[in-house]
């Protein structure tokens, strides 16, 4: 889980994409590394849920984050992405995701968490983990 009372959920997009991700040498399905930030979800009473497909309002450009393997309970039985979004104006974010794409492109991981203020040109770090239990 992450802070602040989050929900998080492995989509059902998510789920495509892991399973994808298993076939042949060079996988056609791209790496879910994309992380975007969104505002008005839990204003709306939203709660992060499997049919998600997409942030429910989106700011700031997506960025590349770093992925690795990590261990959870059993030895890499994780996929991490971390990275960070930088504000361009005062938000009050309470959703974040993973995506294949830049633009566009499938959801894998859909969070909803208690509102966190930015001003213009502060930063906050995201960290993903999927585990495969």
């Amino acid at each position: 889980g992450m802070a602040f009372g989050t929900a998080t959920v492995v989509t059902n997009g998510g789920k495509a994409i892991a399973a994808k991700r298993h076939i042949g040498s060079t996988p056609s399905q791209a790496e879910p590394l994309y992380i975007g930030m969104g505002v008005g979800a839990t204003g709306a009473a939203r709660t992060a849920a499997a049919a998600d497909t997409a942030l429910s309002s989106a700011v700031e450009s997506r960025v590349a984050g770093t992925s690795s393997n990590v261990t959870v309970t059993n030895t890499n039985d994780a996929y991490q992405v971390i990275g960070t979004i930088t504000a361009t104006a005062t938000r009050a974010v309470d959703e974040a995701g993973t995506f294949d794409a830049s633009t566009s492109g499938n959801m894998d991981i859909s969070a909803t968490f208690a509102v966190v203020n930015l001003a213009s040109g502060d930063s906050i770090q995201f960290t993903f983990k999927k585990q495969f239990t």
